[in-house]
Formats: C-alpha cells, structure tokens, sequence
C-alpha cells in the first residue's frame, strides 16, 4: 500500500470542500421543523409610576446621605476656618482700591502714548525716506 504524500499541486483551483446535492433546498424548512412551537407571549405586565421613580429616590438618598456624611466628617466652615492658623482674612480698603486703579490706569494711558508715538515716528521716517 502506498501512502499519499501531501499534494497540493493536484488540487490547484479546485475547492476541495463540498455540499450534499440538496441541502440548500431544504435547509430552512428543516431548521424550522426542528425548533420547538413557541407559546404565545403571555400579558406584559404593566410598570407603575412608583417603579420607574424608585431607582431615582434611591440615588437622592443615597447622594444626600454622602453629604451629610461628609458634612459630620470635614465639619462646619466657620469652624475650620477658626481653627486653622494658615487662613488670613484680609479687607482692602475703597482708598487703596482706587489707587491701584489709578496707577494702573496711568501705566496704561503711558503704554499706548509710547505705542503711538512709535507710530508717528515710522510714518515720519516713510516720508522722509
């Protein structure tokens, strides 16, 4: 007996695999005999304003429960910021307000005069040119 090697020049453009002569004429209505018969669906069952509002009341009670948690844990403000020793309170008074605004208005009247004054100078320099 002689055993075949592997040849893959004889099955050169050739599809090696094939179908029973018929299996595609019968396949559907074979698929369908071999399910079985489905009940018809019963009544669906109807869900209540309470049912669909419930996972929301949960989730408020829950998020308000963390507050309150966290309120008890860090406790009131005015109470931290008693306690601690690094927080400054400082008030400016009007008058210093309006100081500043002054300086800082005049630093800006000074930046556009020099802003302008380089402009009248180029225009200057173009006619001389």
């Amino acid at each position: 007996m002689q055993i075949e090697q592997n040849n893959l020049d004889r099955l050169k453009g050739k599809n090696p695999f094939t179908v029973p002569k018929g299996y595609m004429e019968g396949l559907t209505a074979n698929i369908m005999s071999q399910l079985p018969e489905r009940e018809p669906e019963k009544e669906v069952k109807k869900v209540s304003l309470m049912d669909r509002v419930r996972p929301w009341l949960y989730m408020a009670a829950v998020f308000a429960g963390l507050g309150l948690f966290f309120k008890v844990l860090v406790g009131p403000e005015d109470q931290a910021a008693k306690t601690d020793s690094l927080l400054v309170k400082t008030e400016v008074s009007p008058k210093v307000v309006s100081a500043l605004q002054a300086a800082e208005d005049e630093e800006y009247l000074e930046y556009l005069e020099e802003q302008y004054a380089g402009y009248i100078l180029a225009e200057e320099m173009e006619d001389i040119e």
